[in-house]
């Protein structure tokens, strides 16, 4: 059976890492007063490759913007923005990213949230792969325990279709977990697990297991520090 070309692609970038807020849950309402934190740090990955992480993020009225870079060890930088807006009183949002690649390729999305009569949040929208070919996907997140749900699919230029099921878990103090898998329409399956942990003083670590299709992991490790420390519970 050919593999479908927007399996490989969804299955590609989940495993370079720039996989980021597709299937997001849906942020609640921001505080008004903007607020700017910044993350540095330093990756080390199971592969031999290492580098440095930079991103400062600013949240507040409704808004939250990101911008993120990670250089490896031959000076190669990858760029990642976001844009997410969320309006409390009329349960809708908007999402926009690009990541671009060390050679110059870029990805883009763009999307909507609307927020259901049951508490659900829906997403819906298009992103461009580095190849120029548009895809589109729809998603619906639902708030559990301690977390949420995402599910999804992604639909190829071709018309296949992909799935895509997240989860994020809150399971400790300063501790998170988020688990990502996209299934192909031949049954192929991509998975990434992060389990973040940031500790009082503003340092932190993340470990990011990647499960490709053929079953073989990758490992990145993090170490990052947060510029003002977040507040305690």
């Amino acid at each position: 059976m050919k593999t479908d070309q927007s399996f490989k692609f969804v299955a590609a970038v989940i495993l370079t890492g720039v996989f980021l807020a597709l299937f997001a849950p849906a942020h609640a309402a921001e505080p008004k007063a903007k607020r700017t934190r910044t993350h540095t740090g330093t990756y080390q990955s199971s592969n031999g490759n290492s580098g440095t992480l930079n991103t400062t993020v600013t949240r507040g009225n409704g808004e939250a913007v990101r911008n993120s870079s990670l250089t490896n060890q031959n000076g190669q930088t990858t760029t990642h923005t976001s844009d997410r807006t969320w309006d409390k009183a009329t349960g809708t949002g908007t999402v926009s990213s690009s990541t671009t690649l060390p050679d110059g390729d870029t990805m883009g999305r763009q999307g909507t949230l609307t927020k259901n009569a049951d508490g659900s949040v829906s997403g819906q929208g298009t992103f461009t792969g580095y190849s120029g070919k548009t895809s589109t996907y729809t998603n619906t997140t639902v708030k559990t325990a301690n977390g949420a749900t995402t599910t999804g699919t992604i639909t190829g230029p071709n018309g296949q279709v992909s799935t895509v099921n997240s989860s994020v878990s809150r399971t400790g103090p300063g501790a998170t977990t988020r688990d990502t898998t996209v299934t192909g329409p031949n049954g192929k399956s991509a998975e990434k697990e992060i389990a973040t942990q940031v500790n009082p003083d503003g340092t932190g670590t993340r470990v990011i297991q990647v499960t490709k299709p053929d079953g073989t992991t990758e490992t990145r490790t993090e170490t990052f520090t947060i510029t003002p420390a977040p507040k305690g519970p």
